[in-house]
């Protein structure tokens, strides 16, 4: 018999696990519902996190430190939509090689920058009225405010897509850009403000996981959740609230680890196999995703005066 201590803690969890690939997966979103596919959301990730653990150090300040992250994603969005937009290089490649030039360019500042250094961290906060319940208030008063702000943004950026004229315009982007641009509108320009923005949610997700754990940077701490939030965002079939629910799914199948390990019958059960569990629910989803349609013209770059409509 599982007690109760133990399911507050795997839902904390679980929790605290879902809300990177949240931040990741709206940012995605955005991304590709423009046109454009970032592999490297996993470096922007990473950067985002040993940004925010830089500043945390040197400031003490949460909140500057919450802002570099978030910056640190604006800024790779530039040099990445410079790329995938202006140049028009595989995004694939571009991506991956950026993923790597990310976890290199950290590793190495982080041993001449911060060390074993840690910085401050978010505190749990309690919400009025659901404080006081049972098991629900356990849990949740062990959330920081970065939890409320991925669930918060989750509507925001499902009525920016589908309840606005730039949203309108994203889509076109990603759907049919020559039509677009027919209408007098920038290709370019609305790809790049999506993908700014977006690589600007997914470093949120590096964000927190620095401030919700120790405060400090650990070479590749991102550990493969960019490439999770990638499949979220396949699963969600590019839907702001069922991305949503993919992230606390995977955030679960993150947690099943230490739920494992306090249930007798699964204790023999290698860590590892618990380890892998996300990543190979990751695959699955790939595969049974693949009627699940990509706006039409991901990863094809646009070159104004075509008359291609892709």
């Amino acid at each position: 018999m599982v007690s109760e201590l133990v399911l507050i803690t795997f839902f904390v969890t679980s929790l605290q696990l879902m809300v990177p690939i949240l931040f990741a997966s709206l940012g995605e979103i955005l991304v590709e519902r423009s046109g454009v596919l970032n592999v490297g959301i996993e470096g922007v990730m990473l950067i985002g996190a040993f940004t925010t653990a830089l500043v945390g150090i040197e400031s003490g300040s949460v909140g500057l430190a919450l802002l570099a992250g978030f910056g640190s994603g604006l800024l790779c969005g530039v040099a990445l939509s410079a790329l995938y937009v202006r140049i028009g290089t595989d995004q694939v490649v571009t991506g991956l090689m950026f993923n790597i030039l990310a976890i290199g360019l950290t590793s190495l500042l982080r041993d001449q920058l911060i060390g074993g250094q840690v910085g401050p961290i978010l505190r749990g906060i309690s919400v009025p009225g659901l404080s006081r319940v049972r098991f629900v208030g356990d849990v949740l008063a062990q959330q920081n405010a970065l939890l409320w702000a991925g669930i918060a943004l989750t509507p925001v950026v499902a009525v920016a897509l589908y309840r606005t004229w730039w949203g309108l315009q994203v889509r076109a982007a990603g759907e049919r850009p020559g039509a677009l641009a027919a209408s007098g509108y920038d290709v370019w320009r609305t790809r790049y403000a999506a993908v700014i923005l977006g690589c600007g949610l997914s470093a949120l997700g590096g964000t927190a996981l620095v401030l919700s754990s120790s405060g400090g940077f650990v070479p590749n701490m991102v550990a493969g959740r960019g490439f999770i939030a990638l499949g979220v965002v396949v699963l969600a079939r590019w839907r702001p609230g069922i991305a949503l629910l993919g992230a606390a799914v995977f955030g679960l199948a993150q947690s099943l680890q230490f739920l494992a390990s306090q249930i007798d019958a699964l204790a023999g059960v290698p860590r590892e196999l618990w380890l892998a569990a996300p990543y190979v629910a990751t695959i699955f989803v790939v595969v049974f995703s693949l009627q699940s349609r990509y706006p039409a013209a991901v990863g094809v770059p646009y070159k104004p005066g075509t008359a291609s409509q892709h």
